[in-house]
């Protein structure tokens, strides 16, 4: 059959209206060719939030027809040449590829692509609309799939430049923001006091609001005024009457303050995970693991990124989460009752299929149910999680400081300028968590259990246990990490190193640590001899790459610069050996973190120096400590009053 002269699109929408797409996975019609929606759920296995749907409604009924015969046919094209069917994420991607494809020829006669003149006409209109329109590189990435689909399938045949096409789009890719860290961890506090206080209540929550479910069905059965502002009123009467004794907790049909704890779980899971935001919709109450002789805390959900097909992946967590999940499960008990019996008679009724069944049961055993029954769209689980993040945000009242909006700066240069003194995150998504707990493994999680604990003080839960059991963790074969996640926790690794090295070199105007004092030294020969920089970010990224630089953030501050230093120097509050590290460097921003420290081990020798012999030897230590710490900040014009104070009790203290 030739291409050019007898397959053209404008006989394909004669296809019969009854032709069938899709199936159920028993062999019967789904979706029909010119079907509003074409429904894959039982063609595919979902993950939990997929919906494998490829709706059409907002294509222009004008030409609706012919995408839908074009991607029929492609689809049977594939089928016939690969030996497999084509998966709903495909058939979205060459829809708004043929769509785009659409609007700039302003015709759907693709074979008419194939003439030399009318495709470079193409070309100028479709890259007049990726630049009105702002299209990302990723949209123009579609329309080149969706041609070269069509050149295969022989419904043009023209020559097409990718790189060219993909050029088209001037839109700048943003990074997900990485927040910063006098942000991130009062958020984490947040969300684990609101888990902490109302874990023990889960079950008399959720009998609560069982109770108020009996209520609801009761007055809309009742011969009372069915009005909805009567029934409502009566509701909230009798839901004031609940009896409970949760602290700061309010039964309400609107599901407010139940909404406000799974906030709280939510964030707890994502900061102490890194998952997406449709592998935690996955998790159950029993998705909680502790493995290996060791114990070490995991969740177990699906991930769907692999080909399609959801799998069953771990990732590292803390046993926080074992609560956060029992909190959110357990708290909804009553729904989960309710949407099973919804779910099923649904199916006895006929008005859903048996896959459509099953999908739903799937979402009923997450522990993340949307909350409001009478609201309930096609979904059993929540489905608004970035406005759920950004609520949070929001409520919890944190503002940036300006140390915050450097580090923001610092974190996202796609971003700089975006987060402003006393403003909050320009935006604030589930993805964004998964980037943010990279950059907090990774810049603040090297060093040992106990670096992790005096760095960030941490109280209400033994976060050093989190990165501690890293280690072991990975080394375990059974099992599996979230590969993404390792990649972009590689890559956060990277950019840590970048901006050290770029901070002992270019940023600081002094040095000091005996390996610090040498690179000053070279550095001002360098400098004086007329270069503007000592090395280019360039030229680190490249060395830090290849491993030829290397080092590590000392969690008491500054760096070094060994790469087998164990940190042993920079662990506590004394110094591991009395003659200073070799290796060690501190930049001025640095410096001030070594001050801030100062200032909090003068006040831990003024409070335990109080004549008690048997303190004597953490005393003197400490001391020495507060003392070479004074002689690192010399160099940074730093404004301190050297400390002197002596050990009472002691007659000799020459030797402190």
């Amino acid at each position: 059959m030739n291409a050019v002269s007898n397959i053209k699109l404008s006989v394909l929408p004669n296809l019969e209206e009854s032709m069938i797409i899709t199936t159920n996975s028993d062999g019967s019609p789904c979706s029909n060719v010119f079907s509003e929606k074409w429904d894959f759920s039982g063609q595919a296995e979902l993950s939990v939030l997929s919906k494998g749907i490829v709706s059409f409604a907002e294509v222009d009924k004008s030409y609706r027809k012919y995408i839908q015969s074009t991607l029929a046919y492609l689809m049977q094209d594939q089928r016939e040449k690969a030996k497999k069917n084509t998966t709903w994420t495909q058939v979205i991607g060459w829809k708004q590829g043929l769509v785009n494809i659409r609007k700039a020829m302003i015709s759907s006669d693709w074979a008419s692509l194939s003439d030399e003149k009318t495709y470079k006409g193409f070309e100028v209109r479709l890259k007049r609309l990726v630049q009105e329109k702002n299209l990302s590189k990723g949209v123009c990435g579609e329309v080149v799939t969706a041609l070269n689909k069509l050149n295969q399938a022989k419904l043009c045949l023209c020559v097409v430049d990718g790189l060219k096409i993909r050029g088209f789009s001037n839109k700048e890719i943003k990074q997900h923001i990485a927040i910063p860290i006098g942000m991130y961890q009062p958020i984490i506090a947040k969300a684990l006091e609101v888990v902490e206080l109302y874990h023990p209540h889960r079950e008399t929550i959720n009998s609560a609001h069982q109770q108020l479910e009996g209520i609801i069905q009761g007055e809309e059965n009742s011969s009372f005024s069915q009005k909805a502002k009567s029934i409502e009123g009566r509701v909230r009467r009798k839901a004031g009457l609940i009896p409970h004794n949760v602290p700061g907790f309010e039964v309400r049909r609107d599901g407010r303050d139940l909404n406000r704890i799974m906030k709280a779980c939510t964030v707890v899971i994502l900061a102490f995970s890194g998952m997406r935001i449709g592998e935690m919709a996955s998790l159950s109450k029993s998705s909680y693991i502790e493995k290996g002789q060791s114990n070490i805390p995991t969740l177990q959900g699906k991930e769907s990124k692999r080909n399609g097909r959801p799998i069953t992946e771990t990732w590292q967590t803390h046993s926080v989460a074992k609560v956060a999940l029992e909190l959110a499960h357990d708290m909804t008990q009553h729904l989960r009752d309710n949407y099973t019996e919804i779910n099923n008679q649904t199916l006895r009724d006929g008005d859903i299929s048996r896959d459509k069944h099953r999908k739903f049961s799937s979402q009923i055993n997450s522990a993340f149910l949307t909350m409001r029954t009478d609201v309930r769209s096609t979904s059993y689980v929540i489905t608004n999680f970035s406005n759920m993040l950004n609520d949070f945000f929001r409520d919890s009242g944190i503002v940036a400081t300006e140390a915050d909006v450097e580090e923001f700066d610092r974190l996202n240069p796609s971003r700089m300028g975006q987060l402003k003194v006393g403003g909050v995150l320009p935006k604030f998504s589930p993805h964004d968590f998964r980037r943010s707990f990279a950059v907090f493994f990774k810049r603040y999680g090297f060093g040992s259990s106990a670096s992790i604990k005096f760095q960030f003080k941490h109280t209400n839960i033994n976060m050093s246990d989190y990165y501690g059991n890293n280690a072991r963790l990975q080394a375990m074969e059974d099992v599996l990490l979230d590969n993404e996640l390792l990649e972009i926790m590689n890559e956060e690794g990277i950019r840590m190193g970048v901006d050290i090295f770029d901070d002992i070199y270019n940023g600081s105007e002094n040095l000091s640590g005996a390996e610090g004092e040498r690179i000053a030294e070279d550095k001002f020969e360098k400098l004086s001899s007329g270069e503007h920089v000592y090395m280019t970010r360039e030229e680190i990224e490249l060395l830090v790459r290849n491993g030829t630089l290397s080092a590590v953030k000392l969690p008491t501050g500054g760096y070094c610069l060994n790469s087998t230093c164990s940190r042993v120097c920079g662990i506590g509050q004394f110094s591991a050996e009395k003659k200073p590290c070799e290796h060690q460097v501190v930049t001025d921003k640095e410096a001030k973190v070594i001050l801030r420290q100062n200032k909090r081990l003068i006040q831990t020798f003024k409070s335990l120096n109080a004549g008690d012999p048997m303190m004597n030897s953490i005393l003197i230590a400490t001391k020495q400590k507060i003392q070479l710490n004074e002689q690192l900040i010399k160099n940074h014009n730093l404004q301190f009053e050297e400390f002197n104070d002596k050990v009472k009790g002691v007659i000799d203290t020459e030797e402190i």
